[in-house]
């Protein structure tokens, strides 16, 4: 006999826990759309719907500004972006930095190459171009890939170091994060292990943190939606964050309320329950 799980859905009554909110930020890879990249109709709707009744829709991702732009004007969003885990934040229309934080890359190169000379560095700008000293095809990362001796690299200030190695893939890299003392770290495995460092103290949190200030929006009356490492942080500061059924037991550990597996159709969920609490 197989037993099944019943699906998982947003409970709309967890949003008489805060004050109807001003702000959703919302992360992309995973939660808004699936892996093939395309925004649905339902989303699209939910979204309009939502920033008809007043609420600012936000993305909030770890892709760099180049990838995400194409995603928030398939989503009808014109305002507010994160990008890069906090590092930038911009408007999708016209594409526009409104704020870089960035890092001399230069210390972490000077110790990392020594201890992974297979290794593929690569430094994000804060325009989203991937500078790195092996070519690769940047995908969600980035769109714009540069390459270049490491001399110049190590030369480009820096909204995000990435560091991929096919060397590590069974240890993977995060044993070099404790070593290192780096700045903000995600690292994992996929087809290669990898390793992205950003600014210290910056990640998506704080920067809707800031948007929030910039905008005088009350971070109490804000939900975000996410479904990664990378999104624990603004789980935990939202005045409700949400994460997507499909997220690991970590990550719904930092979040007040469990959406759909779906991606698009779990952030649908949450938006229509707002939508209908406006009424």
């Amino acid at each position: 006999m197989t037993l099944t799980t019943p699906e998982q859905h947003f409970d709309p009554a967890v949003l008489g826990t805060i004050e109807f909110p001003q702000l959703i930020g919302i992360d992309v890879d995973g939660t808004l759309v699936p892996g093939d990249g395309v925004v649905r109709h339902r989303v699209i709707q939910a979204i309009a719907d939502c920033e008809a009744a007043g609420v600012r829709v936000v993305l909030a991702t770890g892709r760099s500004l180049s990838t995400t732009t194409p995603i928030a004007r398939a989503a009808r969003i014109d305002g507010w972006m994160v990008c890069s885990n906090g590092s930038i934040l911009a408007t999708s229309t016209p594409e526009t930095i409104v704020e870089a934080l960035t890092f001399d890359p230069a210390p972490f190169l000077d110790r990392m190459i020594p201890l992974l000379p297979g290794a593929i560095f690569t430094v994000e700008d804060a325009w989203g171009v991937m500078n790195t000293n092996v070519a690769f095809r940047g995908g969600a990362l980035g769109m714009a890939v540069r390459e270049m001796p490491l001399e110049q690299i190590r030369e480009i200030e820096a909204v995000r170091l990435v560091i991929r190695s096919e060397e590590h893939m069974e240890q993977g890299l995060g044993h070099l994060v404790e070593e290192l003392d780096l700045h903000e770290v995600q690292f994992g495995i996929a087809k290669v292990a990898w390793l992205d460092i950003g600014p210290k103290e910056v990640n998506k949190a704080s920067m809707l943190e800031s948007l929030c200030h910039r905008l005088g929006l009350d971070p109490a009356r804000t939900i975000t939606i996410g479904d990664g490492s990378n999104d624990t942080r603004m789980l935990e500061w939202a005045g409700l964050g949400v994460a997507m059924g499909s997220a690991s037991d970590e990550v719904r550990g930092y979040a007040n309320a469990i959406t759909s597996e779906e991606a698009g159709d779990g952030v649908a969920e949450v938006l229509e329950a707002v939508v209908a609490a406006r009424r």
